[in-house]
């Protein structure tokens, strides 16, 4: 059974995909082997927030928001194209990791900041590898996809989407030996001097003095039709900022 979750300004195309394939408008309360994003990157975010069963499917992301890094096509690809090969079969399943903070689930980071502004965070970054303190803005706790995000920003790295890490930045680093780490570790803990938020995707979703990040347990299972072309798609994400 398929599902749709659309942005309210592209009503009318998902009215005419429900109608093309019966599916129905996205709801926890009935299992669905596919859900259709119509949207862009932020749109598939506030789906998973505010749905999270969207992981329990495969999701097809049609591209059509302005940032478009999970898109289950080459750009230009017709509509039809896409729906036909998903109706048909004709594609392939690619798992992207998720991260795990609490009642966040991320695709792409958490942020940690103080929450009063105008002083940096103080914090300690403990893994099981060793672990470090230091100031800045922020700490950026990104999924290997998820550092292309807000971590580009902090320039951390570009990291394969098969790699098994965790990518932690740091935002306008007042320590200046801090750089850009990629850990195997299964979790990393944050722990602040004072009163900080935690931002999940965009998004506040809680606050406190320690903030366990993990690797999550659940996976994007994003339907490809095509090659994924993972380096190209990195490319465009860089030029376009």
């Amino acid at each position: 059974m398929f599902a749709v979750y659309y942005r309210p300004d592209l009503k009318g195309a998902a009215e005419e995909l429900k109608r093309r394939l019966g599916a129905v408008d996205l709801s926890c309360d009935e299992e669905f082997s596919h859900v259709f994003i119509l949207g862009g990157d932020g749109t598939l975010l506030y789906a998973i927030r505010e749905f999270p069963c969207v992981l329990d499917a495969v999701v097809v992301h049609l591209g059509m928001g302005s940032v478009n890094f999970y898109r289950s096509a080459s750009p230009g690809t017709p509509l039809d194209e896409i729906v036909g090969s998903i109706a048909s079969g004709n594609y392939r399943v690619v798992e992207l990791p998720t991260l795990a903070c609490g009642e966040c689930t991320a695709l792409n980071e958490v942020l940690i900041h103080r929450t009063e502004p105008g002083r940096p965070l103080r914090f300690r970054l403990v893994t099981d590898e060793g672990e470090l303190a230091g100031r800045a803005d922020g700490v950026i706790v990104s999924t290997p996809q998820g550092a292309l995000g807000y971590a580009v920003s902090a320039l951390g790295p570009a990291v394969d989407y098969r790699a098994d890490v965790i990518v932690v930045s740091f935002a306008a680093p007042f320590t200046l030996y801090l750089r850009p780490l990629v850990l195997a570790s299964d979790s990393v803990v944050v722990e602040t001097a004072d009163s900080s938020v935690l931002v999940c995707d965009g998004r506040v979703a809680g606050s406190g003095t320690r903030f366990e990040v993990r690797r999550g347990s659940r996976r994007l299972r994003l339907a490809v039709v095509g090659r994924l072309r993972y380096l190209d798609r990195v490319l465009e994400r860089l030029k376009s900022l």
